[in-house]
Order: structure tokens, then sequence, then C-alpha cells
């Protein structure tokens, strides 16, 4: 196995064609663009946990809303009488 990573490294270090040679810009873009990618990975959990919260709570909502109808006829209704001790 050493002989093999042997003749490998000395075929790449005398061969000109695959000397690697990368410019600055070139990692700025590519450190950009994985940036982008995280972030756009990072936006779409957030919006499907956001989606996943909206379902839960509008199913959450129709099992409360006949609780809440049932909870409102059987009130009794209270009637207040106000006064206004104001002089005119």
């Amino acid at each position: 196995m050493k002989d093999i990573e042997k003749s490998l490294a000395e075929q790449l270090s005398h061969d000109s064609e695959l000397t690697f040679r990368t410019s600055d810009d070139e990692f700025f873009k590519h450190a950009a663009i994985t940036a982008n990618n995280q972030q756009g990975t990072k936006d779409l959990v957030a919006l499907g946990l956001a989606s996943i919260w909206v379902v839960f709570i509008s199913l959450f909502i129709n099992i409360l809303k006949p609780v809440f109808k049932q909870m409102a006829t059987t009130s009794k209704t209270t009637s207040t009488n106000t006064t206004n001790n104001e002089r005119k």
C-alpha cells in the first residue's frame, strides 16, 4: 500500500500539468457558494418548521372550535347596569 502512495506522490510531483494553482478569487467564490448553500438549507429548514407549526395550530383550533362553541352557548349572560353620574 505504501508503494502505491509513494508512486502516486512521485508522479504528482513530476507532472507539471497537475500542479495545483488556485487564485484567491476562486477560493472566495467557492467559500461564497458554500455559505449560500448552507444558508439556503437553513432557510428551508426554518420554512419547514414554520409550516409544521401552522398546520399544528390549525388542527388544534379545529379540534377546540366545538368546545368553544359549546362553552359560549352554555354560558350565562350577565347584564350590567351602568349609571352615569355626570351632571349636565
